[in-house]
C-alpha cells in the first residue's frame, strides 16, 4: 500500500502584509514638493497682506477726515496721509522732501493713469483758507489715487530707483 501523499502536504503559508514603512523615494519627493509649495503659498499670502496694510490704514484714516468742519485742517491731514502712505512704499530720500508742485508731479507720474490729483488741491495745504468743496474733491481724488496706485508696481519702483541714480 502506498502512503497517503495528501497527508504529507503542509498548509500554504501566505506572505506577510506589505507595510507602509519605509516609504519609497517617490513618496518622499511628493512630500517634500508639497511642503515647499505650502511654504511658498503661505509666504506669498503673508507678503500680499503686508504690502496692502499701509494702503488699508491710509484709506481708513481718509474715511475719518471730515472736510466740512474745517476744510484747511482736512486738506493738511489728507496731504499728510498721502505722504505717509507713499513713504511706506518708497524710500524716504525720494519722497520726504517733495511738496507743492513737485509732490503733485511725483504722485501723477508714479500713480495710475486714471488716478490723477489736481495740483491746486495739493497747494491748498499751504494756503490760508479753502472751501469745503475743494477739500471734499481733494479727499475724493486722494482715495482714488490710493485705491488705484498702491501698492506701487514693480515698474514704478524701478523707475523711481533709476530716477534717484540719475540725479
Amino acid at each position: 500500500m502506498q502512503p497517503d501523499l495528501l497527508s504529507q502536504l503542509q498548509d500554504i503559508q501566505t506572505p506577510q502584509q506589505v507595510g507602509h514603512w519605509p516609504l519609497a523615494w517617490g513618496w518622499w519627493v511628493v512630500i517634500i514638493l508639497s511642503l515647499l509649495l505650502l511654504v511658498f503659498i503661505c509666504t506669498s499670502v503673508y507678503r500680499f497682506i503686508q504690502q496692502r496694510k499701509a494702503k488699508k490704514q491710509a484709506l481708513k484714516l481718509l474715511n475719518q477726515v471730515s472736510p466740512k468742519q474745517n476744510p484747511l485742517v482736512a486738506v493738511q491731514t489728507i496731504n499728510s496721509i498721502l505722504k505717509r502712505v507713499v513713504l511706506a512704499y518708497c524710500e524716504r530720500d525720494l519722497v520726504a522732501n517733495l511738496n507743492g508742485e513737485k509732490w503733485t508731479t511725483w504722485l501723477n507720474t508714479h500713480g495710475h493713469k486714471n488716478a490723477q490729483i489736481n495740483s491746486e488741491f495739493v497747494q491748498l495745504a499751504y494756503q490760508a483758507n479753502c472751501s469745503s468743496e475743494q477739500a471734499s474733491e481733494y479727499l475724493k481724488q486722494s482715495k482714488n489715487w490710493i485705491n488705484k496706485s498702491l501698492p506701487l508696481s514693480k515698474q514704478a519702483l524701478k523707475s523711481i530707483s533709476q530716477g534717484e541714480q540719475n540725479v
